[in-house]
């Protein structure tokens, strides 16, 4: 792609200017042909860096992107963080990777709802700031509505041009050779204001991309459009290994990523950190947040709590049901600590009475958040096939150690394989459903009991509550039916 066009007209654009118009030409005093390979670019857009002039080129991008996606955008003023003691061991391996020489361009966090995916993303981002490796970010929310596709590339580009004065040089040739770039598909944007920019920087201005820079792609699974998930890692897949760029993408376990993940060829560029509540180190690491955060509760309200509080037999008992969710865990603490209540002990209290199936006293459920985060999870299944699965559901939840396989699973319920799954393809980040060739040999269980403790409770669930008395019919006809076919009275 030809790389220069007028000195005069990048300038104009810098400066605020409309475009010169050749029939009637801007008096300026003459300047300096620029050269025909450009050999840096600093000297040859002095003005471009000016920090003097308007930036029209970054107001657009802001205009097409959405800042308050970034990692430390004003709207994510309290973003989760890890705790200093907790995830370690796979904080250490994201960095050795992002900052390595490794062949694998893309690191794929995979995890559970509310498991702390974004808690990694937030701290990995702020890490490699500081160490001046990251490039850019984009934190997927659906309640904050950050979730439109169309954002991701100018967002991405606005971040790295804010890094890389060359790079922004680069892109603003870019948009005046052709303004409305950003109107074009997403394929267009990422070749053309990503990828060629790179390659130029790589053979003009090697000196500034000596070292990879990190891209965070937050909640991926939560963009609006399915098929701009799997665009965004098919463009990344195909050239990442032409520039000088490292991708961290973050993301619950739904059908469609991983189907993508299941292919050997991605697999080659690709390295696959899980995070699971079974992992004995999280389950430490939510032992720890609650130390730690019960401490900290303790150290401000110590003139009205005793030195033993919270009594070892509660905090057992939350480390219990928390069960390595360190979610869970923070909406707990989060709920006796909180401010506005001014009242630790009595929170906690509630908080107990609630964790043993009674009810709360006050109009906010201790798990109020991850409640939200259920219903958006259950908000995702079409409305055609939402009683499947929520017979699917009653089923797991009921008979928790009676059928053997998911295959039994759906033969009990007289679903054949294309509808079950069918059913459960947008429950991947509540309910663990095996890959198809594995659906013989073990069944489906929810990740953590809180979700059916969810369903089961109508001031939690809403429109999603699972009729109990109704499951339990259903099950006890299904069981007639069982054995009735398998020859059994």
């Amino acid at each position: 792609m030809p790389f220069l066009t007028s000195y005069e007209t990048i300038l104009a654009l810098e400066q605020g200017r409309e475009r010169p118009s050749i029939s009637n030409p801007v008096q300026h005093p003459p300047a300096p042909v620029p050269p025909t390979r450009v050999q840096d670019a600093t000297d040859t857009y002095p003005d471009a860096f000016n920090s003097t002039y308007p930036q029209p080129v970054i107001k657009y991008l802001l205009e097409r992107g959405k800042p308050a996606a970034i990692h430390d955008s004003s709207a994510r003023a309290y973003p989760p963080l890890c705790h200093p003691d907790t995830c370690k061991t796979l904080r250490g391996r994201v960095v050795q990777w992002g900052m390595g020489d490794g062949d694998e361009r893309i690191l794929w966090i995979l995890g559970p709802a509310a498991v702390g995916k974004s808690a990694v993303a937030q701290t990995v981002a702020e890490e490699f700031k500081r160490a001046r490796r990251l490039g850019a970010s984009f934190f997927f929310s659906r309640p904050n509505h950050l979730d439109n596709p169309d954002w991701v590339i100018p967002t991405i580009i606005y971040q790295l041009v804010t890094r890389n004065r060359e790079y922004k040089c680069i892109v603003t040739q870019c948009l005046v050779d052709d303004i409305l770039i950003l109107d074009k598909n997403h394929s267009t944007q990422f070749r053309e204001l990503i990828i060629e920019p790179f390659c130029i920087l790589m053979t003009q201005y090697p000196h500034t991309v000596q070292e990879p820079l990190l891209i965070i792609l937050d909640g991926l699974d939560k963009c609006k459009d399915k098929e701009a998930q799997c665009e965004f890692i098919d463009l990344i897949n195909s050239h990442s290994w032409q520039v000088p760029l490292r991708w961290m993408i973050c993301s619950r376990p739904n059908w469609l990523l991983m189907t993508v993940l299941s292919n050997p060829d991605f697999m080659v560029t690709c390295r696959c950190e899980e995070l699971s509540i079974c992992d004995e180190e999280v389950q430490q690491d939510a032992q720890r947040l609650l130390e730690v955060k019960f401490d900290k509760i303790w150290q401000k309200y110590r003139d009205r709590l005793p030195v033993d509080w919270p009594p070892g037999y509660q905090w057992w008992r939350i480390a219990f049901i928390a069960s390595g969710h360190l979610s869970f865990a923070s909406f707990i603490l989060r709920f006796i600590g909180d401010k506005e209540y001014d009242d630790p002990d009595g929170q906690l209290k509630a908080c107990m009475t609630f964790l043993k199936g009674g009810r709360t006293v006050g109009p906010i459920s201790p798990l109020h958040t991850l409640d939200d985060l259920y219903c958006q999870v259950l908000s995702d299944v079409p409305a055609n096939i939402l009683s499947t699965t929520m017979r699917i559901l009653g089923l797991v939840i009921i008979d928790r150690h009676g059928l053997n396989s998911a295959n039994d699973q759906a033969r009990f319920l007289g679903l054949n394989q294309v509808t079950f799954r069918r059913a459960l393809q947008n429950l991947h980040s509540v309910v663990y459903v095996l890959p198809i060739e594995e659906s013989n040999t073990t069944p489906l269980h929810t990740y953590h009991a809180s979700f059916s403790d969810f369903l089961k409770d109508s001031n939690c669930s809403g429109q999603f509550y699972l009729d109990w008395e109704a499951a339990k019919y259903d099950f006890a006809l299904q069981c007639l039916h069982w054995f009735e076919s398998n020859g059994k009275t």
